[in-house]
């Protein structure tokens, strides 16, 4: 009964970081329906406007208290983009092409 208390403690921790990464993430950079996931201590990051494929991850020991590193790697993202960090613009998206062969939108990997 110890081991599962002490494992509903360890993913109630992952669900309250990944809360507060989307909810920093959402502050700083708005409109962009940022996707958290959080499992054995890595946090995994998608904009869901942007591709359900490509994001970022951090180590949750890498995340500062101010998310400095969050905030670094979501602006990284919209740039590759060449989207605006100041919230999303919807004449902006508007401009992205989609890659017809992948079906995902073009950053700057293409």
């Amino acid at each position: 009964m110890h081991e599962i208390e002490k494992n509903l403690k360890f993913v109630a921790q992952e669900h309250t970081l990944a809360k507060n990464v989307a909810e920093h993430l959402e502050k700083k950079y708005p409109g962009w329906l940022w996707a958290v996931h959080v499992m054995d201590g890595v946090a995994v990051v998608k904009s869901m406007r942007l591709s359900g494929n490509w994001g970022f991850v951090l180590h949750e020991d890498k995340i500062d208290n101010d998310y400095k590193a969050v905030t670094r790697a979501g602006g990284e993202i919209l740039e590759r983009y060449r989207q605006s960090t100041n919230g999303f613009n919807q004449t902006k998206y508007s401009d992205l092409v989609m890659d017809n062969k992948t079906g995902q939108l073009n950053g700057d990997f293409s």
